[in-house]
């Protein structure tokens, strides 16, 4: 994911023109009532579990994260979740990672074949949004700007923030952001669906 900043920009400038990456987006606040904060991480999880069981151990965490945010009588759980919690994981799980990664378990043709796919995957990921952004256009008469398409992968949020930059790039005046936001969300939310199905089916 390190590399995405300097993947997406070609791919997108391939295939898309300077019109099309300057497209403007409306974006419209509105305002969203407290049960459907509430009910939306508990339905996702349902859902997830639904389709995906594997995916919930994943997505469980995801919206749980959300649901002491929003319940609102959870606010130094939701403070620690987002501050002290979240750092001592990420060093945890860092040491332990790292721990395994000994030379000549790491140093193998299999681990550039891993890193090769990846490559691959962010590559036709980021293309098949923005193509889909500009089928989307052929039927809209607000058009919708093809590289939030792009934002469409599981990077989050370093792929929303790259999108508003580029779009920046092109048009200073020109605000993506909370659309990127929002693909890329759901591109993470499906990445996780669609690793949890890969491996019901294949386990």
């Amino acid at each position: 994911m390190a590399i995405v900043p300097f993947i997406q920009p070609p791919v997108i400038h391939l295939l898309t023109t300077k019109n099309e990456r300057r497209i403007r987006m409306i974006y419209s606040s509105r305002p969203v009532s407290k049960k459907t904060k509430i009910i939306f991480p508990i339905a996702v999880t349902l859902a997830a579990g639904l389709i995906a069981p594997a995916s919930v151990s994943l997505i469980g965490f995801l919206m749980f994260g959300n649901l002491i945010l929003e319940c609102g009588v959870l606010e130094r759980l939701s403070q620690a979740a987002q501050n002290e919690l979240a750092n001592l994981v990420t060093l945890l799980l860092g040491l332990s990672i790292s721990a395994t990664m000994t030379g000549d378990r790491f140093v193998q043709p299999a681990t550039l074949l891993v890193i090769g796919m990846g490559l691959v995957a962010f590559i036709l990921d980021t293309a098949a949004g923005v193509i889909a952004a500009k089928v989307l256009n052929l039927f809209l008469k607000r058009k919708v700007n093809p590289m939030a398409g792009a934002a469409g992968i599981s990077a989050f949020p370093m792929s929303a923030r790259l999108i508003q930059k580029l779009g920046q790039q092109e048009d200073p005046q020109n605000f993506l952001l909370m659309h990127a936001v929002g693909a890329n969300v759901a591109g993470q939310i499906g990445s996780v669906l669609a690793g949890g199905m890969l491996l019901a089916w294949l386990a």
